[in-house]
């Protein structure tokens, strides 16, 4: 799947996509991040199952963030999990609606994509 439109359109530098049934972690870059140790760990330095697992048992995403950079984990479904890495200033209420929003949007990508 192209997610290079999404990307553009809401201001991803970086997808992963982290398919444990393969044990294949896709990426795609199309951006620049100040700091690129969050990606680093979550997806260089990982595998796809530690990847999907690093959104915790009790929710659907998580939110991990280094300074001005964020990456929300969502999972998808049993098998796959979308990270999603981008540069932002916002903070508090504004940037968890934001996140919120976007694992909606990420979320709609994959609908019907079976």
């Amino acid at each position: 799947m192209d997610h290079v439109p999404f990307m553009r359109e809401n201001g991803i530098a970086a997808f992963a996509e982290a398919d444990r049934s393969t044990g294949v972690i896709r990426v795609e870059k199309i951006g620049s991040l100040e700091y690129w140790s969050l990606f680093q760990e979550l997806v260089l330095y990982s595998d796809a199952d530690r990847l999907y697992e690093s959104t915790g048992d009790e929710f659907p995403f998580r939110i991990w963030g280094q300074g001005e950079i964020g990456c929300l984990v969502s999972r998808i479904t049993e098998d796959l999990a979308a990270a999603l890495f981008f540069n932002s200033a916002l903070s508090g209420k504004a940037q968890i609606d934001w996140i919120e929003e976007l694992d909606k949007k990420v979320r709609a990508l994959y609908e019907g994509a079976d």
